[in-house]
């Protein structure tokens, strides 16, 4: 059975591990960084099977106009469970969520997954890539 927290309580050894899996381990290298992360998104939805983490995902917002979607992430074993599905939901639904405009950045294989959830192409869109020292 899997529980849903719509929390900022996230084991970040888990995370880390989860994030590892999913092709971002360096996102959980610096754990100072890595708690960061989750202290800092105003929106986050984790997924578990009793003590275990087996999805994650946040966004950043200024919690009326505007939310960013950051990272969504199921273990390799527990996808394909709806597992992904249900933590966007809960990430972009609710009350005070009415009048947010959610946007993200995906790779194009991922783009179905993202239709599947509401989200459409935008033309409109530009960015700044990282910068490094």
């Amino acid at each position: 059975m899997i529980t849903y927290r719509d929390s900022h309580d996230v084991d970040l050894d888990q995370l880390a591990h989860l994030f590892d899996v999913a092709g971002w381990a360096h996102l959980g290298q610096d754990r100072a960084q890595l708690s960061r992360l989750v202290a800092n998104s105003m929106y986050v939805v984790s997924a578990w099977d009793g003590e275990r983490l087996v999805g994650f995902a946040r966004a950043i917002s200024d919690g009326v106009r505007n939310a960013y979607v950051s990272t969504v992430a199921v273990l390799p074993e527990w996808r394909g469970r709806h597992i992904g599905r249900e933590c966007m939901r809960r990430l972009v639904e609710g009350e005070g969520k009415e009048g947010v405009r959610w946007v993200l950045h995906a790779r194009e294989e991922l783009h179905g997954f993202y239709r599947e959830n509401g989200f459409e192409p935008a033309e409109n869109m530009l960015r700044r890539d990282r910068r490094t020292k």
